[in-house]
């Protein structure tokens, strides 16, 4: 299933993950709006999820090779 989160609640998961990183002080939640997903589609193709924690260390990580975050 896709993931759904507040701003908020994902600076607090990256703060948990990596904490020697800054982050901003305050944040705007957006308005939630209906949106578009290509879900069923992306099922249809094999494609599948993966979990949300997994999903922000493998960025995370990847961004630290590329020499994007220090």
């Amino acid at each position: 299933m896709a993931h759904a989160i507040r701003a908020q609640d994902l600076v607090d998961k990256l703060k948990s993950l990596y904490p020697n990183y800054s982050y901003p002080e305050s944040l705007t939640e957006g308005v939630e709006d209906d949106k578009l997903s290509s879900d069923k589609l992306l099922r249809l193709l094999g494609w599948s999820y993966r979990p949300l924690e997994e999903t922000l260390v493998d960025s995370i990580e990847c961004y630290r090779k590329m020499g994007i975050l220090n």
